[in-house]
Formats: C-alpha cells, sequence, structure tokens
C-alpha cells in the first residue's frame, strides 16, 4: 500500500544520516515509555469512543513499531517486512479452523485451539502452566492473565457462588487483620481480596482492568460535577462537612453517567 510504503520511507529518512538527531539518537529501551504511552492514548480513545481520535492514536503506536523495526534493520536483525510476515504466518497458523479443515465453533474453542498450537506447533512448553505473562503488565491485568492459564488447567471453581463466596471469605480475613492492626498483615489480605475479585470478574466476564479504568473515569466525572455543583451553590468543597459533601454526591451521580 502506498500510505504504508510512504510512513516506512519517512522514518528511514528520519534515522537516516543528517536526518533528525533525536529520532537517530533512540533505541528500543529509550523508547519504551512512548511504546506504552501511545498504547494507553489508543485504549483512551477507544473508551472516549471518538473515532477520529483513534483514528490518530493508532497512526502514533503504528509509528512506534515501524521505529522499533527500523532499529532492527539498522542492526541487520530484522525489517519492517519481516514484522509483516511472521505475524502473517502466525495468524493463519492460528486459526486453522479458518485456513485448513479444524474445526472450532465458539471462542472458548478457539482459545482452547491456541494453547495447543503454541504447545505443539511453536514449541512454546513451559516450566510452568502460568508462565508467559509479562512482569511488566499491571498488577489487574496479570493477575487476570495468571488465573486465566490456572482455570485450562482445571484448577477453578466451577460456579460464580463459590467464587463469591471466597470474596465473603477473603472480606472477612481482611477485616479481621484490619482489627489485628498489623500493617503487613492487612497488605496481604487486602492483596487477597483483589485477587479473588478479579476471578469474580473473569467468571462474569469483566476485564478487571478495563472495570476499573470505567470506574475511575465515572468518579472524576462524578466529583467534577460536584466541584461544580458546590461552586455554583457558593460551597466551597475543601471546607464542607461529609453530610454536605455526600448531598453533593448524590446530586452530581444524578446527574452523570
Amino acid at each position: 500500500m502506498d500510505e504504508f510504503r510512504k510512513l516506512v520511507g519517512i522514518m528511514e529518512r528520519l534515522r537516516a544520516q543528517g536526518g533528525c538527531e533525536w529520532d537517530r539518537a533512540q533505541s528500543h529501551d529509550s523508547l519504551r515509555q512512548y511504546l506504552l504511552e501511545e498504547t494507553y492514548e489508543v485504549l483512551e480513545a477507544i473508551s472516549r469512543k471518538d473515532p477520529s481520535s483513534l483514528c490518530e492514536e493508532l497512526g502514533d503506536l503504528l509509528l512506534q513499531i515501524l521505529f522499533h523495526a527500523q532499529i532492527s534493520s539498522e542492526a541487520g536483525e530484522f525489517d519492517i517486512a519481516d514484522v509483516i510476515d511472521s505475524i502473517s504466518e502466525k495468524m493463519i497458523r492460528r486459526h486453522p479452523h479458518v485456513f485448513s479443515n479444524a474445526t472450532a465453533k465458539t471462542p472458548e474453542a478457539v482459545s482452547l485451539q491456541w494453547d495447543h498450537i503454541k504447545a505443539t506447533l511453536e514449541n512454546r512448553n513451559s516450566s510452568s502452566i502460568i508462565d508467559g505473562v509479562p512482569l511488566t503488565f499491571p498488577a489487574l491485568l496479570r493477575a487476570a492473565k495468571i488465573t486465566k492459564k490456572a482455570s485450562r488447567a482445571g484448577f477453578d471453581w466451577e460456579h460464580t457462588d463459590q467464587v463469591l463466596e471466597k470474596v465473603d471469605e477473603e472480606t472477612a480475613e481482611l477485616k479481621t487483620a484490619i482489627a489485628g492492626g498489623n500493617p503487613d498483615e492487612i497488605g496481604h489480605e487486602f492483596g487477597d481480596l483483589l485477587f479473588a475479585l478479579v476471578n469474580l470478574a473473569r467468571f462474569l466476564r469483566i476485564h478487571p482492568e478495563i472495570a476499573m479504568e470505567e470506574a475511575n473515569r465515572r468518579f472524576e466525572r462524578r466529583f467534577r460535577s460536584m466541584e461544580q455543583i458546590a461552586s455554583k451553590s457558593g460551597v466551597s468543597i475543601r471546607d464542607a462537612g461529609m453530610d454536605t459533601l455526600n448531598r453533593l454526591w448524590e446530586e452530581a451521580k444524578r446527574n452523570t453517567s
């Protein structure tokens, strides 16, 4: 595609002799923060349901991929064509129900088929079933990935009610720890409760990281609305008592989604 070749040429020019000194100075390591930032900006655009912003942010993310490919090309390791060939081959290999004669009629069946392909055709067996989840993942996302892997090995509850019981159990243990006053024990039990809630999210088919992000946004919208209501009423948020703040909060909830 001409547009893609044009973008590849721009990146080559920026990294070439006489190009941009900032771009020429970058490495895989120095670009890590930008790759992460651009990924989160894509997620933000998706959450806002803003097609124009999503288009722009996907372009920024694509540029980061090209940047890394160009650096490796200069080192004689691989180039963007190798990246494309690699993912093309992987997509075909992991979708035999589309490109071959295999059958997988549900998302769950496809997921199991992927695991089998990784372990056999791709020889990605590891020492532990839960290997392969990056330590750099956000904690909630990492917990979701780990528990999903353990579940596929049969280590799981059978019903949502059982997970709810576990949440209740961990809540009771946290209350006991709080009563005991030991900060380390409180932190331990709080972590266990979060982990149980991640499992509950999995059973409810909710992504915990996305659910948390949405909760953050709801709180921000409502708190800003509360500030606006208070300002119009001549009330200082910082000086108001809890009764007033609760009243403002309830009004803000009624005015925002």
